[in-house]
C-alpha cells in the first residue's frame, strides 16, 4: 500500500475510554483542512477531544458512517504517532495492548479495509 495521510481522531467517552474515528487523505493538506472543520464541529459536542492529528500512515480505513455506531461491531486498535508518522494495528483488547506513553487503544466502528474486504 502506499504511503497517504490519516486523520486520527481519539475521543474520551463514558467509563474513561477513548473512541477513535479515521479518515483517510491523499494529502497532507487536504487532511489538516478536513480536521480543522471535523475540529470545529466536535469542540461543539458532548465528548471532549484527547488527540486528533494528521500522519503520514500506510493504513486505510472504511469510511466512516454517522448513526451506525451503535450498530457497528467494534474493532480495538493501539494507535501510536510521532511528529510526521502513526501506525495503527488491531488488538484483542485494549487490556492486552498495554498503551504507554504515545500509544493509545481505543475503540472504533471502522475497519481497516484490507480486514474487510
Amino acid at each position: 500500500m502506499k504511503l497517504g495521510f490519516l486523520m486520527i481522531i481519539l475521543t474520551l467517552v463514558e467509563n474513561g475510554q477513548l473512541s477513535a474515528a479515521f479518515v483517510n487523505t491523499a494529502t497532507l493538506e487536504e487532511c489538516e483542512q478536513r480536521a480543522a472543520v471535523v475540529r470545529g464541529i466536535l469542540e461543539k459536542g458532548e465528548y471532549p477531544i484527547e488527540q486528533m492529528v494528521c500522519r503520514a500512515a500506510e493504513v486505510e480505513f472504511e469510511p466512516f458512517a454517522h448513526g451506525m455506531e451503535q450498530f457497528a461491531e467494534k474493532q480495538t486498535y493501539l494507535v501510536s504517532f510521532d511528529d510526521r508518522t502513526a501506525t495503527v494495528e488491531a488488538v484483542a483488547s485494549c487490556e492486552a495492548a498495554k498503551a504507554k506513553a504515545g500509544r493509545f487503544c481505543a475503540t472504533s466502528t471502522q475497519k481497516i479495509v484490507a480486514e474487510s474486504e
